[in-house]
């Protein structure tokens, strides 16, 4: 039912970074697809598609220097919440890029260069600017144009698919005044807090919708973590 409901409104998606399961500073940090069978360097697999650890890291130790630099106190349980919860974006992304692909859902290049246009991380006096873009992917990202393009258009297939199952979870107008009614016991003062509770219970319901299409989709291909291998360095 869910599959045949996103086939039917794929059409009437709009361009958006939904921010669910992300927490890192740059987007498009995900895994990419390498041509071996080996592991080795792996920090999680997602049926075809690796995980490179260094990727990880990369993004990880980014966040967590972002922390620091806010003046956290950064502990090692910290730190471990953290690249845990990393990890875990970057495989629930690869899961829904993959599961887009299939539904026919694809990243234009128009798109994908006003994506990376508009992000501040590549602006200078709020323009983009080619040299500092190349500077970053080089210095701050590790990567190569080609492979971050190739992650961006991926992030950004994973964020059509979270903005579709989010637009599935509207509410119907007596579904928000009924819990209003539940909640307060009374309608006093429904109008005034109307919007903010119809906000609340939409996110939490688009929550549970993405959390049971995640279960089903999991449930049918290969999804491994090595993290505790890597970390150990074996």
């Amino acid at each position: 039912m869910i599959l045949s409901s996103l086939r039917r409104h794929r059409k009437s998606l709009f361009v958006g970074m939904v921010a669910i399961f992300l927490i890192g500073i740059f987007v498009g940090l995900g895994g990419y697809l390498f041509t071996s069978a080996d592991t080795s360097e792996a920090v999680a697999v997602v049926g075809p598609t690796k995980i490179p650890y260094m990727r990880f890291q990369v993004r990880a130790n980014q966040y967590l220097d972002v922390l620091r630099n806010r003046g956290t106190d950064v502990t090692d349980a910290l730190a471990s919440e953290v690249r845990q919860g990393m990890l875990r974006d970057m495989i629930v992304d690869e899961i829904l890029s993959q599961e887009a692909e299939k539904l026919g859902m694809r990243v234009t290049d128009m798109e994908l260069a006003a994506s990376i246009r508009s992000n501040p991380s590549f602006q200078r006096e709020g323009a983009f600017d080619s040299v500092l873009y190349l500077t970053a992917l080089r210095q701050v990202l590790r990567s190569s144009p080609e492979e971050y393009e190739r992650e961006q258009r991926k992030t950004m297939l994973a964020a059509k698919l979270k903005q579709l199952l989010f637009q599935s979870a509207k509410l119907l107008p007596g579904e928000v005044a009924d819990e209003y009614r539940r909640q307060k016991g009374s309608m006093k003062e429904f109008e005034k807090n109307q919007a903010a509770l119809a906000q609340e219970l939409e996110r939490a319901r688009a929550l549970d919708i993405i959390n049971f299409y995640l279960r089903q989709i999991s449930g049918q291909m290969d999804v491994r973590s090595f993290l505790p291998e890597r970390e150990r360095g074996t």
